[in-house]
């Protein structure tokens, strides 16, 4: 998904849990201008661009560029969290590795529209005891 300037900014504000009032204290500008940047009415000129580029630990390119391939706040929190599951619990790194594969499966299987086989029982097996561990509630 292609974000415009404007929700880059809203984007990474919001993954800091920053206001826009809060956000524009932090860089020295108006909480107004805030606003108007994430409603793509204008943009920052350059120096500013550096104070929100520091200010919400994004870098310019990600902010300019819709095509750098650069990690959103979002996907650079999920990377953490990710991280710090791998070092302090091997078996759920474990979970989330086959979850995240097997819904990547069936994520490509939808875009060439190609009927999705069913699961193999050792898999349907795996993924209910990985619902019970985590005491998750069956969505379907």
């Amino acid at each position: 998904m292609n974000l415009t300037f404007g929700a880059k900014i809203k984007d990474a504000r919001k993954s800091k849990n920053l206001t826009q009032r809060q956000l524009a204290q932090q860089i020295g500008a108006k909480h107004n201008s805030v606003s108007d940047w994430e409603n793509d009415k204008n943009r920052p000129d350059t120096a500013t661009i550096e104070l929100l580029c520091k200010a919400l630990d994004i870098t310019p390119n990600y902010l300019l560029d819709a095509s750098t391939g650069e990690y959103s706040p979002a996907e650079k929190t999920i990377i953490q969290k990710y991280r710090f599951i791998s070092q302090y619990s091997p078996e759920g790194a474990a979970t989330v590795g086959f979850i995240l594969n097997r819904e990547y499966q069936i994520a490509k299987e939808k875009q060439q529209a190609i009927p999705m086989p069913s699961l193999p029982e050792e898999d349907l097996a795996a993924i209910e005891r990985a619902l019970q561990k985590f005491d998750i509630k069956k969505a379907r």
